[in-house]
C-alpha cells in the first residue's frame, strides 16, 4: 500500500495551534496561581515572601525560554 502524501502546510498549522493552546494553558495556570496567592493573602494567611519571589523568578525564566525558542523557530522558518 502506498502512503498518503504529507501536507506540510497543514502539519505546520496544527503545530502552531498546539503551541498556542499550550501557551494558553500556561497563562491560565499562571493566573490561577496568582489568584490563589492573592486569595490566601486576603484571607489573612501568611505566605513566605521568599517562595513568592522564587516562583516569579521561575515564571520569568519560563517566559524567557519560550521567547528564545519562538525566535529561533521564526529564524529557522525565514532561512528555509
Amino acid at each position: 500500500m502506498r502512503k498518503r502524501r504529507v501536507d506540510w502546510q497543514k502539519e505546520i498549522e496544527k503545530t502552531e495551534r498546539i503551541r498556542r493552546r499550550g501557551l494558553g494553558y500556561t497563562v491560565g495556570g499562571f493566573l490561577l496561581a496568582m489568584f490563589w496567592m492573592f486569595g490566601a493573602r486576603q484571607m489573612g494567611g501568611e505566605l513566605p515572601v521568599a517562595s513568592m519571589i522564587l516562583s516569579f523568578i521561575f515564571i520569568a525564566a519560563g517566559v524567557l525560554i519560550f521567547f528564545v525558542i519562538s525566535s529561533r523557530q521564526k529564524r529557522k522558518k525565514r532561512d528555509v
